[in-house]
């Protein structure tokens, strides 16, 4: 232990003796009683104030432990979804206080993780208080789940402030601040990369700048089980690889969108049909899905994170020909000339409207050319 640990602990242990008193004094006087009737509400602010300090002074050397690498995970196989409640569970006063709205879309089927259910509830909870402190009254908070390649990945998705382009790659820093005005040191962000990063995972955060929320990834590889049933002959189709290849007319497609309940949804219906699907939920993930699976239709979102549709094409077309892989861009939004001309130079082969998504990848299928979006 160095020096700077060492003297770093002391203080807490000095402060915490300090703070002790004063929580003993709040008690004393509460139970002798007053008739001062702004007694009770003077008492509570010290309490919540002393509260603060507490969790300040834990946040610091808690940060302070995981840089010195003096933390050991204590693992087990875990369903990542007891993990994300126990945080949620955490969370849920300060969300509620701020009359947020939390929405939380669990993953498809089983899967599992092999991780310290403690330390990983307390990364996504760090994540969460960050997710509401940045957000308004009012505004919503999401957490989606899906098991996609060799990972689980959870979304934490918040309509806040936002991030602006030149704080993202600082945003994992120890105490640094968004928005000083607001409480805390800075620490809970470092804090959550650390742990992840010792479950053997990663950390990333999308923004599309100040006042258009943010989202954060959170990847953790999933137990061998899961990996090699997912990578098994039923790889995350509803059917199987066999049985679908035996359907006329089954096409393999990769579906890549940020929304779950849009490729959820999309995937469900053209499973339906009989087509192989595979999910991507970000651009990443849809690369080496496409690489290692060479489906014959990659429908792409155009906003996703880490990289997006344009890219994602732009990459795909210089290692497969339109005979071998069609690219198909899925829009929610109008597009104008020259976007949809960015799309032809970025490698897309055809552009549909994720409303009607549907009815035009079903016309691509059977040789027609849909509508543009």
């Amino acid at each position: 232990m160095t020096t700077g640990g060492t003297l770093l602990r002391a203080l807490a242990h000095e402060l915490r003796n300090s703070i002790a008193p004063i929580v003993n004094a709040v008690h004393l006087i509460r139970l002798r009683g007053s008739a001062d009737r702004e007694l009770p509400a003077i008492l509570s602010i010290i309490e919540r104030q002393v509260a603060a300090m507490t969790r300040m002074l834990d946040s610091i050397v808690e940060a302070d432990r995981l840089l010195r690498g003096e933390i050991t995970l204590q693992t087990r196989r875990i369903d990542p979804t007891s993990a994300i409640q126990t945080a949620l569970e955490s969370k849920r006063p300060l969300i509620e206080g701020r009359r947020q709205h939390l929405h939380f879309t669990p993953v498809e089927g089983q899967v599992w993780i092999d991780a310290d259910q403690a330390r990983l509830a307390q990364a996504l909870a760090n994540v969460l208080d960050n997710a509401a402190r940045y957000t308004d009254e009012g505004g919503e908070i999401s957490i989606g789940v899906d098991a996609v390649v060799n990972e689980v990945e959870i979304r934490i998705k918040d309509s806040g402030r936002g991030i602006a382009a030149d704080a993202l790659p600082e945003i994992f820093d120890a105490f640094a601040m968004r928005h000083p005005a607001r409480e805390g040191l800075g620490v809970g962000l470092t804090i959550a990369r650390k742990l992840i990063e010792l479950h053997g995972g990663r950390i990333t955060v999308h923004s599309d700048g100040e006042g258009h929320g943010s989202m954060f990834v959170i990847s953790i590889p999933l137990a061998d089980e899961t990996r090699d049933r997912m990578q098994g002959p039923a790889a995350i189709s509803s059917a199987s690889s066999a049985e679908v290849a035996h359907r006329p007319g089954s096409r393999r497609i990769l579906v890549a969108d940020d929304n779950q309940a849009v490729r959820s949804s999309f995937a469900a219906i053209l499973r339906e049909l009989g087509h192989d699907v595979r999910l991507a939920a970000d651009g990443v993930q849809a690369l080496e899905l496409a690489e290692q699976w060479a489906p014959e239709f990659v429908i792409l979102d155009v906003h996703m994170p880490r990289i997006n549709g344009f890219a994602v094409a732009r990459q795909l077309r210089t290692r497969f020909p339109r005979e071998v892989m069609r690219l198909v861009m899925m829009s929610g939004t109008d597009l104008d000339q020259v976007t949809l001309l960015g799309a032809k130079e970025a490698g897309f082969d055809h552009c549909i409207d994720k409303t009607f998504a549907v009815k035009g990848i079903d016309m691509l299928l059977r040789g027609e050319e849909p509508p543009p979006a």
